[in-house]
């Protein structure tokens, strides 16, 4: 186990044989079963994520990318800015106590394997 595991880092880079955007690459896999639950593309700041539903308020499954290279990744900031307004809010209230529970505990963990699982999905099917 390295560090980035440790700290709860993992990313599982997937290239595809066509240039798919986010929102192509999406309708490819949004109809396949996958443990971490049903996909949906989110507006998230600036850009949009592919995001699977949050385990707790700081464990998250997300696909980012574009043109045919896309990671999947545990996210401790749940995507969609009304999700990123509250958890600042949470932060600023009780000092950054709050951001703690998403670097340790087993829903970091589960976060880490349903990540791994959900890339080994979308490499099976040979995108």
């Amino acid at each position: 186990m390295g560090i980035g595991e440790i700290l709860g880092v993992r990313t599982i880079k997937i290239s595809t044989s066509s240039p798919y955007s986010l929102e192509e690459f999406f309708e490819k896999i949004k109809d396949t079963p996958f443990e971490a639950g049903k996909p949906a593309l989110v507006k998230d700041g600036l850009t949009y994520v592919i995001a699977f539903p949050q385990i707790d308020r700081n464990n998250q499954v997300q696909i980012i990318g574009n043109k045919g290279l896309f990671y999947v990744q545990r996210s401790v900031q749940p995507a969609g800015i009304d999700k990123m307004v509250a958890n600042m809010a949470l932060e600023k209230l009780t000092d950054g106590l709050t951001g703690l529970s998403g670097a340790f505990g087993s829903a970091k963990k589960k976060c880490m394997e349903l990540a791994q699982n959900t890339a080994d999905i979308i490499l099976a099917m040979n995108l």
